[in-house]
């Protein structure tokens, strides 16, 4: 963050609420302002960076009663699953559905973060495109976005990830280099029917939903396809791998899943994958696969 921040960023770390207190005493601001690298606000940076420190919740709450911004920093708790954090900031008024293309929902769904999923499922967040059904393996709101003639309703969605269409990545932090790569990447996504329904079968089988993925499957998913709205761009496989999902792996296989195939960024196959996420035992199914 911008040079201002850095002692209060310094007070957030260590869990000095007097410090902390002083500071915003001294300049309001530091409680509004927007950094113009790194993470945007101090809340943010707050629950981030601070997610284990005993006085988390207390110095969000003095964040948050000068003034900060509940909405950006619910999307972080999300993307790192501060669940403490996060209740706090739909406590105090963070719109749980947002308001542009992309939900704390689908944040938590990305980044595999459990906690905050439940909570935001219990809290009433919308299931509002295919995708998030899928990831909830709600088989029945799956269906309720196809037509009778099994086009996609428009209430599907569209494809999207966190880093928002190309406004959102120009105004980001990143440096041009980063921009520029997220756009690049952003600007290759499809959505025709085929890309969407990938799309949302990834979702399924990451979080290890076989039902949903059979669902999908019968719609026409492909199994083996890269699909766009991911920046570690691997298959249905390569994600079920990644969070552990022997069940999904073992079904996906079964179907005929490429054990060999290798995702587009890092070029691993799904038993790196499975390394990577620290599940030898899928690793070793994998690999034994391969050798067939």
């Amino acid at each position: 963050m911008d040079g201002k921040f850095y002692p209060a960023i310094s007070a957030i770390k260590s869990g000095d609420v007097d410090r902390l207190r002083a500071l915003l005493r001294a300049d309001a601001t530091l409680a509004t302002a927007r950094s113009s690298t790194s993470h945007p606000t101090l809340l943010q940076c707050l629950v981030l960076e601070a997610k284990d420190t005993p006085n988390q919740i207390e110095m969000a709450r003095i964040l948050i009663d000068a003034g900060a911004d509940t909405n950006d920093p619910l999307y972080a708790c999300a993307s790192c699953d501060n669940v403490a954090a996060a209740t706090l900031l739909l406590d105090c008024g963070a719109a749980i559905d947002g308001s542009g293309r992309w939900s704390a929902l689908e944040e938590a769904l990305y980044w595999n973060s459990q906690g905050v999923m439940g909570l935001l499922v219990q809290r009433g967040a919308s299931i509002h495109n295919l995708r998030i059904a899928a990831g909830l393996g709600r088989s029945d709101a799956i269906e309720a976005f196809f037509a009778a003639d099994g086009s996609l309703r428009p209430e599907a969605g569209t494809i999207s990830w966190p880093w928002g269409d190309l406004n959102a990545i120009e105004r980001s932090n990143f440096d041009r280099k980063g921009k520029d790569m997220l756009a690049a990447k952003f600007s290759s996504f499809t959505n025709d029917r085929q890309s969407i329904i990938n799309n949302a079968f990834i979702y399924a089988c990451m979080h290890g939903h076989i039902e949903a993925a059979k669902r999908l499957l019968e719609r026409g998913a492909q199994i083996d396809a890269i699909s766009g709205g991911f920046d570690y761009a691997g298959t249905a496989l390569h994600y079920a791998a990644l969070n552990g999902h022997r069940a999904m792996v073992e079904f996906l296989i079964a179907r005929g899943a490429d054990v060999r195939i290798r995702d587009t960024k890092v070029g691993q196959t799904p038993a790196g994958w499975a390394d990577y996420g620290g599940h030898p035992e899928i690793k070793d199914v994998l690999r034994q696969q391969s050798t067939h």
